[in-house]
């Protein structure tokens, strides 16, 4: 019996501190949000720079010609997009998934809201977003994960957890203009 009690009171001690871990996870599941939330709104605002300081750098560090030229790009494109009578009106995210530890790095998944003007109607999308922090919470980095799966993201991003999921993106509701 005495040969017992060490591993047990090493497993409850093991379970207990993931207890407590999943605890302070949850506890930044509004930290998580509120960095969206930011991201959403310098898109909106079309700060670019700002926005571009939410994207993983991993993504930046891999594009030809780095943020400058993701920049650049997204500028024009905002600036067609607005020459042909659209506007991004409004983004906003939903609520955090649970938030994992991996590989150094906290990860979870978030959904992502968006309105947009069109010239004959307003296009209401749905998206998500992986989210990773790499110093424990203080700062979320953003993908858009909607257009592959997690098998596709895990080649670029080998450290993202298979624990990590999300829905297809539901269809863009959209309502003409009256």
């Amino acid at each position: 019996m005495k040969n017992l009690l060490g591993p047990v009171l090493a497993l409850v001690m093991m379970y207990g501190t993931g207890t407590a871990y999943a605890q302070n996870y949850s506890n930044l599941k509004p930290v998580v949000k509120a960095a969206a939330k930011k991201m959403n709104e310098a898109l909106v605002k079309k700060d670019l720079k700002a926005f571009m300081a939410t994207t993983h750098p991993k993504v930046i560090a891999t594009a030809e010609g780095g943020a400058d030229k993701l920049i650049s790009d997204l500028s024009k494109q905002i600036e067609s997009m607005e020459s042909q009578g659209s506007k991004i009106l409004s983004a906003w995210p939903g609520e955090a998934s649970a938030i994992i530890d991996t590989a150094g790095e906290l990860q979870c998944t978030i959904p992502q809201y968006m309105k947009m003007q069109l010239s004959n109607g307003v296009l209401t999308t749905q998206t998500t977003l992986i989210s990773v922090s790499m110093d424990r919470g203080k700062t979320w980095y953003f993908v858009d994960a909607t257009d592959k799966t997690l098998a596709n993201w895990r080649t670029v991003f080998p450290t993202l957890s298979t624990q990590l999921t999300w829905r297809p993106a539901p269809e863009p509701k959209f309502v003409p203009k009256k």
